[in-house]
């Protein structure tokens, strides 16, 4: 499948966790689950990152993107980007930052139960460890669930 091109407003997504979100057109998602395409490379003004299409009734189908993203993008809510997406060629790839991948290293029972995870589930992990801003906050968080993996004590478990 050839990469797809739109325009689109950066809007708000009412009654999501995370409100920010780019409407994708109906003929581009209707395409990418045509092809069965669940996860996304995605540029953003240029930006690159993996995504998820994600669907509400109430919004349709669309990109979620936080704050922090749309400014590195140089977009903020009501701005206008520049959106090209294509299917993941590694779909089940998890971006984890270097402090968690050495915590993980170093800790082989906790980076053992990692393994085990859903590629979902360590997303959601990676993305709560990835977001600290300051480096020692990254190594904080890696540790801590480190230790909850260890310890089976991860929310769910």
């Amino acid at each position: 499948m050839k990469p797809l091109k739109f325009t689109s407003e950066v809007c708000r997504v009412e009654g999501a966790m995370n409100p920010h979100g780019i409407p994708v057109p109906d003929e581009v998602a209707v395409a990418l689950r045509k092809a069965g395409v669940k996860r996304l490379l995605v540029a953003i003004n240029g930006y690159e990152l993996r995504r998820g299409l994600q669907g509400s009734r109430a919004f349709g189908s669309h990109l979620v993107v936080g704050l922090s993203l749309l400014k590195e993008a140089g977009a903020a809510l009501g701005d206008t980007v520049s959106v090209v997406v294509e299917p993941d060629p590694e779909p089940d790839a998890v971006d984890v930052c270097d402090e968690f991948l050495i915590v993980l290293e170093q800790d082989p029972e906790a980076k053992e139960r990692w393994e085990t995870l859903t590629a979902g589930k360590q997303r959601g992990i990676a993305l709560h460890v990835n977001s600290g801003k300051r480096e020692e906050t990254r190594i904080k968080r890696a540790l801590d669930i480190a230790m909850k993996l260890r310890t089976r004590t991860l929310y769910g478990d």
